[in-house]
């Protein structure tokens, strides 16, 4: 149900109106604090990021070097973990196959949007999902912190917020504006007011609308980066505590373009030679230095036998590489990525020397799957429920999510491994298609339609073959003529020809 317009007037009393708007003026400050630092991470997801320091009065020269000395390696912190984050299934703990409830999934294309759930935990620490009634299935949507903030009873152990808080930009009025929407257990308020984020009017918020949604509880389910007990611990991503060494990266980085374009050469100098004052171009008004400016294609003389001329060598860029490694090494250590991901410097590596490498970031893995795939369980309960209004949030508590297996494994030794489970300890081999490398819940479940269309056929064939041998059981055996040979003989056929096409007699001596 949707109210709009003058019905909200007897559908909401003076206290509740008020109540609401203190819960809108809390939830505006949770997220506006929240805003700041999530945007600070965004802007060096972004390459946006911090600058190396740079003397004031630096050169415009100095100034387009220090914009292209950014080597963002953040980003690839988050892909390296993100990308082995693939649900495939929701299933019953005693059934190979996916839950009724895998539809909700798949009608919210969830395969596709899966991704930015786990991308925006992993970066700022927390993201929300959605789940509200919908047409044709419940409405299941991710949703970025730096678009909501959720209030909880207790932040560490509640499953359910007791109110969230999503916002979005509203153009009808013709100019920028928020639209806010407020989430309880019961319903969903829309609010539009002044931009929050240009400076936050909380009288310019009217009510614009509330929806009944009847789930019970706050529709706003919670996925962290990692669990703490701590109070004094806030959420946090895998970006942000790694901004300090980025930020030395970059400034190695900048120190290495600098050598590279003033200190990769050896420099000229002169000694005992009177050098004119700048002058100043009278057509353009720009200042002109006299000294002697050193390129390709210039020759330094002069007339006067006591100047001197000599030159500095170049300076080693080698130990700025060697730092601007070493860094990245420890940001390596840091964050349980292996070095070949973030260096690029991966020559011949076998299947198995690939794995013992990732083996950290295997454990990394592991445990997002845990805390992650606790988030989705909880999203599916909830779809569930919004889906026809009678189910109850524990009906599927034992039900889990199925990951995909992509860990870097060799293909033959992996299957030679399975066929071992299956032959020495008697497993199924259907129980085991699901745990080849590359294989998709689609491809285990064509393979089953298959097995099952090769078991009926071969059930065919053992039928006509009983049949036919039931047939040949019933004819009685004729003799035939004592130059008959067994062989390829035609029952019941009997036959003359010395090579035999008929039943061989009863004679002893038949094989002559």
């Amino acid at each position: 149900m949707t109210l709009e317009g003058d019905s909200l007037a007897p559908a909401l009393g003076d206290k509740k109106k008020n109540d609401l708007k203190q819960v809108l003026k809390a939830s505006l400050n949770r997220f506006n604090d929240d805003f700041v630092r999530f945007s600070y991470i965004e802007s060096y997801l972004n390459g946006d990021q911090e600058p190396p320091y740079i003397p004031k009065g630096a050169s415009r020269e100095y100034k387009a070097i220090l914009d292209q000395s950014c080597m963002n390696f953040l980003p690839l912190i988050v892909d390296a973990v993100a990308q082995q984050l693939y649900v495939e299934g929701y299933r019953k703990p005693d059934s190979p196959d996916d839950d009724k409830c895998w539809e909700y999934w798949r009608r919210n294309s969830l395969d596709a949007w899966q991704h930015s759930a786990h991308r925006d935990a992993l970066s700022y620490g927390v993201s929300y999902i959605t789940v509200l009634p919908g047409d044709k299935a419940p409405v299941i949507k991710p949703v970025s912190p730096l678009s909501m903030a959720a209030l909880y009873n207790d932040p560490i152990h509640d499953e359910w917020p007791e109110w969230a808080m999503q916002h979005s930009i509203d153009y009808t009025a013709g100019k920028k504006r928020s639209r806010i929407k407020l989430l309880d257990n019961e319903n969903v308020y829309t609010y539009v007011g002044d931009y929050i984020h240009t400076f936050t009017n909380l009288d310019s918020f009217d009510l614009k609308g509330i929806e009944k949604h009847g789930l019970g509880v706050c529709p706003v389910v919670r996925m962290r980066n990692r669990l703490t007990t701590s109070p004094n611990v806030p959420v946090r991503g895998e970006v942000e505590p790694l901004i300090v060494t980025q930020d030395r990266i970059n400034s190695y980085t900048l120190s290495e373009s600098m050598i590279v374009h003033f200190a990769s050469w050896k420099q000229k100098w002169i000694a005992g030679i009177e050098l004119p004052d700048d002058y100043t171009d009278p057509d353009t008004g720009i200042t002109v230095s006299a000294a002697p400016d050193a390129a390709v294609n210039r020759l330094w003389s002069t007339e006067d036998p006591t100047t001197k001329f000599g030159e500095f060598s170049e300076s080693d860029v080698t130990k700025v590489l060697a730092a601007t490694e070493a860094t990245v090494k420890k940001m390596s250590s840091v964050s349980q990525v292996p070095p070949v991901y973030l260096l690029g410097d991966i020559v011949n590596l076998s299947a198995e020397a690939l794995a013992a490498s990732e083996a950290g970031l295997q454990r990394k893995v592991q445990e997002k799957r845990t805390i992650f795939g606790e988030a989705w369980a909880q999203t599916m309960r909830l779809a569930a429920v919004a889906d026809d209004g009678k189910g109850e949030l524990d009906d599927l508590f034992d039900n889990r999510i199925v990951w995909r297996d992509t860990e870097a494994r060799s293909l033959a030794s992996t299957v030679d491994a399975l066929g071992k489970l299956t032959q020495m300890l008697q497993v199924p081999p259907e129980a085991l298609w699901e745990r080849v490398p590359g294989v998709t819940s689609s491809d285990v479940a064509a393979w089953k339609e298959l097995a099952k269309e090769a078991d009926s056929l071969g059930n065919m064939l053992g039928m006509l073959q009983d049949q036919a041998a039931a047939g040949q059981a019933a004819v009685p055996a004729q003799k035939g003529e004592d130059n008959a040979k067994p062989g390829t003989n035609v029952p019941g056929k009997s036959s003359t020809a010395k090579v035999g096409y008929g039943t061989p007699s009863d004679r002893k001596d038949y094989h002559r």
